[in-house]
């Protein structure tokens, strides 16, 4: 039985190395008792050519695949489709100043999609695609910028920030709630405001103070931001970018307030202080890509999955569901259904 190699965890020390290596197939042995040699050879022929024929995708990655975040939604999607018979080939932490050379090699072996993860590398992505028309290419821009052989993919989180703030009604003591973006772009303003429309569905006097950091990956810049915000009053945060998340969860520890994880389950970082969880369900959005691929309609397309299509999702930490109360988990539970049916639609504030 042959099965494809997949490549992980590529390391920008390694990146040479990796890009020179063409795509490699790892052989895995086991016995049979039954089948003779006419049919393992007929098995492995089947295989072979079924392998032949899997899609192939490639993930491009800024950063860790185990970050419990952005990067890691991607990854652990990658994996999902990989099991269900998808080829998929990883490199993680590339520096947008490199990405050009990574997303061209991708494309010179032909993969049939090449998702590249990350805001930053919109400028690459356009680049490369015009030196490659037949490959099919999509940037995580959230901006519905795209190309014939390019897609954008949304990130429509403020959907899932409307249920964060049902929880942030709750547990905030003081009703100031406080939002960190890495930059204030629609994808982030919007979730700050979103959280402020659910909590006031519930406490009409809740407020926001927002703040845009202007990096994604600073922490210590993004905690000092948090604990200004906690000074005027705010005990609830919720995050846009892996830094300003770890920043809020950080100055949550030290001024006793709350945080919200940012695309993945972050609980472990702070558990005491992170009550709920904005997760991004990437698999449905990679799969409409390579079906798009398959049909051959992928062309312009901007993607804009969220709630109804089960890609973004809300939970509440279990240490915090008895603080929370079954009151406020049914209602997170039946506000969730009603977007879903399309019965509520979570107003999108963009600036």
């Amino acid at each position: 039985m042959t099965t494809p190699f997949t490549f992980r965890r590529f390391l920008p020390t390694l990146l040479s190395f990796s890009l020179s290596m063409p795509l490699l197939m790892l052989a895995a042995c086991g016995q049979s008792t039954t089948s003779s040699d006419t049919d393992s050879e007929a098995t492995n022929t089947a295989e072979t050519e079924d392998s032949a024929n899997a899609p192939r995708m490639a993930l491009v990655l800024s950063g860790s695949s185990t970050d419990q975040s952005w990067d890691q939604a991607a990854f652990e999607a990658g994996e999902r489709l990989e099991e269900q018979g998808v080829e998929v080939a990883v490199s993680e932490a590339v520096d947008p100043a490199n990405v050009a050379a990574v997303l061209r090699q991708y494309a010179e072996q032909e993969y049939d999609l090449i998702v590249a993860h990350s805001f930053s590398y919109q400028d690459a992505v356009f680049e490369v695609a015009e030196e490659f028309p037949e490959v099919n290419f999509a940037w995580a821009g959230g901006i519905g910028e795209t190309a014939e052989n390019v897609a954008d993919y949304d990130q429509p989180f403020y959907q899932g920030a409307y249920l964060i703030g049902l929880v942030a009604a709750e547990l905030s003591e003081t009703g100031q709630l406080g939002a960190l973006y890495g930059y204030d772009i629609p994808v982030c303003h919007a979730m700050g405001e979103a959280m402020l429309a659910g909590a006031q569905q519930v406490r009409p006097d809740a407020t926001l103070i927002s703040a845009a950091v202007g990096d994604w990956y600073d922490v210590a810049k993004a905690k000092e931001a948090a604990l200004s915000q906690a000074e005027t009053g705010v005990d609830f945060w919720i995050g846009c970018g892996q830094g300003p998340t770890l920043g809020q969860i950080e100055a949550a520890k030290e001024s006793g307030g709350y945080a919200t994880g940012y695309v993945g389950d972050m609980s472990s970082l702070g558990p005491e202080v992170v009550a709920s969880n904005l997760i991004w369900n990437m698999e449905p959005l990679f799969q409409q890509m390579l079906d798009d691929t398959a049909a051959g309609t992928f062309a312009d397309q901007f993607y804009n999955l969220a709630i109804p299509e089960g890609v973004i999702q809300v939970e509440v930490s279990p240490a915090f569901q008895d603080e929370v109360g079954e009151e406020v988990l049914k209602s997170v539970e039946e506000t969730k259904e009603q977007i879903a049916a399309g019965e509520l639609e979570v107003p999108f504030v963009p600036n």
